[in-house]
């Protein structure tokens, strides 16, 4: 439940203040809530509802869409183009190896 509170007021560019004023709770309480350390009675839930203009269904029970894994963007990528992925990645990594290494170049005036 506190992750779709949580989604539905970013939808919203709310603030955890501005959403907490607007409904009537402290933003430490909307926090908890949000982190799944307190639950909501049912006159809040139906203010968050009227506020972030969404049904109860919607913060109970609604699953937010999560990033894919690297493993199923790569699944849905052609077998074909694999080798040339893996290449580049591994060209990418001794790159982010050799940077990592070299100490950083200061500008010189």
């Amino acid at each position: 439940m506190g992750q779709n509170i949580r989604f539905h007021r970013e939808q919203l560019h709310y603030s955890r203040e501005k959403l907490a004023e607007l409904i009537g709770v402290s933003p430490r309480f909307l926090a908890d809530a949000e982190l799944g350390f307190v639950g909501v009675s049912l006159t809040t839930l139906k203010r968050l509802c009227q506020v972030l203009g969404v049904s109860a269904d919607a913060i109970l029970w609604e699953q937010q869409p999560t990033e894919p894994t690297f493993a199923e963007t790569l699944s849905h990528i052609d077998p074909k183009y694999h080798p040339f992925l893996e290449k580049l990645i591994h060209d990418q990594l001794e790159l982010i190896a050799y940077m990592e290494q070299t100490p950083s170049n200061k500008t010189r005036n």
